[in-house]
């Protein structure tokens, strides 16, 4: 036989044509079945579905040798773990098609139907429905597919139509949404309202008091998996975690709903993108409150200070006490610890380890200097069990990093309050348009230009705000923060080098900035509010 070149050169996979697969009897097929929820009515849809395409399969003169099921929505077939089986058992040539009892039983989505049917082709198998009595060995110019496909489509959005109203009419009510609620919380008896949950809500009260005294997300995470307390879905605990229930407004007795939605992308997949603010439906005192606005403010507060002075900071884990913390006083670069093993291998040698920097744009003297890291850890806690003992020495460095004397403190928390007036009285007529539109006094385009303008008006309010509050609150809570760091360290200092490295850590972490000299001494450092 000849073969061109062409072909002897390149690796082309054998061209299978399902169509000759017509008229064979006993061909082994695979089914699918899939249904939208766990549901006991559409679980026992599963078993009926499964004598019809085994019954099917018996009076066409097929094989059926397995089934596949799937529990996931009409959309993304590419999420669905028994298809991506299926696709893979075809490919390898242990099912020559697929059977499933209609088209929207495979997807209600017009691309993904096409999708699946040109994957099975690609693998010399076929598809057929039986509702619609589709065969895709006939349909050359998929031309019913797309017409079944689309019909599907319209279907599932009529569906989502439906479902997505009744959801607005309970978000406008106050009534809950989710089926699982926020840590702290579980649904009530009805399964319309949010309540607190006896069991978790004073878990999420430490965790708040805990960040108020100054404990990082890390460090509260870890607390958590020590004490054995899980998540809401039984998992361990991690800085995200700490960070969305410490960030969640929900636990000031607020209900937020249709804040984002899900959209397909140029490539089918799926992606969540949020829709414009005067869609967002917002309930206050929906359900009972686990903060107070005050503690939840000071909580965003700290939070965003936090992220601006950890975004350039090294972002390992630090392995040693001094690490990232310590300056260099003659050029003002970071110091880090490394370790070094001695020239002369021994049985036991241990590492010895040290302190170096390296300069910042040649502004260090002479040759890169390194310390004993013993030797500075040492100088470290002195210097820290000296600081903390030291009420009026504490006080003053830390009214020092807030920087304000220049300004007019008392002129400024005038200005906040009277800012603060007028944030109350914008929301309090947000509120009246919500309801005046629900009432119908208002169309939609009213409603729409009317709550732009005061949404922009309270964004521009709640900026002033915040800058305010950036000035004023380390100063207000400069004093407050003094006692509690007092209370909590009272009882450890005396025996500070006994402490974990863990809380040594704690400790040095509230200064940004300890410089030393070429001799190792603490000259300088800056306290981290």
């Amino acid at each position: 036989m000849f073969i061109p070149p062409h072909i002897t050169s390149q690796n082309y996979p054998s061209y299978e044509d399902a169509k000759k697969t017509l008229d064979e009897m006993g061909l082994v097929i695979g089914g699918y079945i899939r249904i939208s929820t766990k549901k006991d009515s559409q679980k026992s849809s599963i078993g009926n579905q499964k004598k019809l395409l085994e019954q099917w399969a018996e009076v066409n003169g097929y094989k059926l040798t397995k089934i596949y099921i799937d529990v996931k929505s009409g959309e993304y077939t590419y999420l669905r773990n028994e298809i991506n089986h299926m696709f893979e058992d075809a490919k390898q040539g242990k099912i020559k098609g697929v059977v499933s009892k209609e088209i929207a039983r495979t997807s209600r989505d017009v691309m993904d139907i096409i999708t699946i049917k040109r994957t099975l082709s690609d693998f010399g198998a076929f598809f057929i429905s039986i509702k619609e009595n589709y065969d895709s060995r006939t349909d050359d110019d998929e031309f019913l597919l797309i017409l079944h496909g689309a019909l599907a489509q319209k279907e599932r959005k009529t569906t989502s139509s439906r479902v997505k109203v009744t959801q607005l009419i309970k978000a406008k009510e106050g009534k809950t949404n989710v089926p699982l609620p926020a840590y702290g919380y579980m649904l009530s008896e009805n399964r319309q309202k949010l309540v607190v949950n006896p069991e978790t809500a004073h878990v999420y009260r430490q965790v708040v008091e805990k960040f108020l005294t100054g404990w990082g997300q890390l460090k509260i995470a870890k607390w958590l998996n020590e004490q054995g307390i899980r998540t809401r879905r039984s998992g361990q605990w991690s800085t995200n975690g700490i960070r969305t229930i410490l960030s969640n407004p929900v636990y000031l007795g607020v209900t937020i709903y249709n804040v984002t939605t899900l959209k397909r992308d140029s490539k089918g997949k799926q992606k969540r993108v949020v829709r414009p603010q005067e869609e967002w439906i917002i309930r206050e005192n929906t359900h009972e409150p686990l903060i107070t606005r005050d503690e939840f403010d000071r909580i965003q507060m700290m939070m965003k200070h936090r992220k601006e002075k950890y975004q350039h900071e090294w972002s390992c884990d630090r392995r040693y006490l001094g690490s990232s913390i310590l300056r260099c006083a003659m050029c003002g670069g970071k110091i880090y610890g490394f370790k070094v093993k001695p020239k002369r291998k021994k049985k036991d040698s241990q590492y010895n380890y040290y302190y170096r920097c390296q300069g910042i744009n040649g502004k260090c003297e002479g040759k890169m200097k390194s310390w004993d890291m013993q030797t500075i850890d040492e100088r470290l806690l002195l210097f820290i069990k000296s600081f903390f003992l030291d009420k009026d020495k504490l006080l003053t460095s830390m009214k020092r990093n807030v920087n304000l004397f220049s300004e007019d403190p008392c002129g400024l928390i005038n200005q906040r309050e009277v800012f603060r007036l007028n944030l109350v009285k914008v929301v309090e007529a947000i509120k009246k348009q919500q309801f005046a539109y629900e009432q119908n006094v208002i169309n939609l385009v009213e409603y729409k230009e009317r709550i732009t303008e005061l949404r922009e008006e309270k964004n521009t309010l709640q900026e002033k705000i915040d800058n305010l509050n950036h000035k004023l609150e380390k100063l207000d809570n400069a004093e407050h923060l003094v006692n509690e760091l007092f209370e909590t360290i009272q009882s450890h200092i005396d025996n500070i080098k006994e402490l974990t490295l863990e809380d040594k850590f704690t400790l040095i972490d509230h200064f940004s900035k300890i410089y030393i000299d070429e001799n190792g001494n603490i000259v300088d450092a800056k306290f981290r509010i």
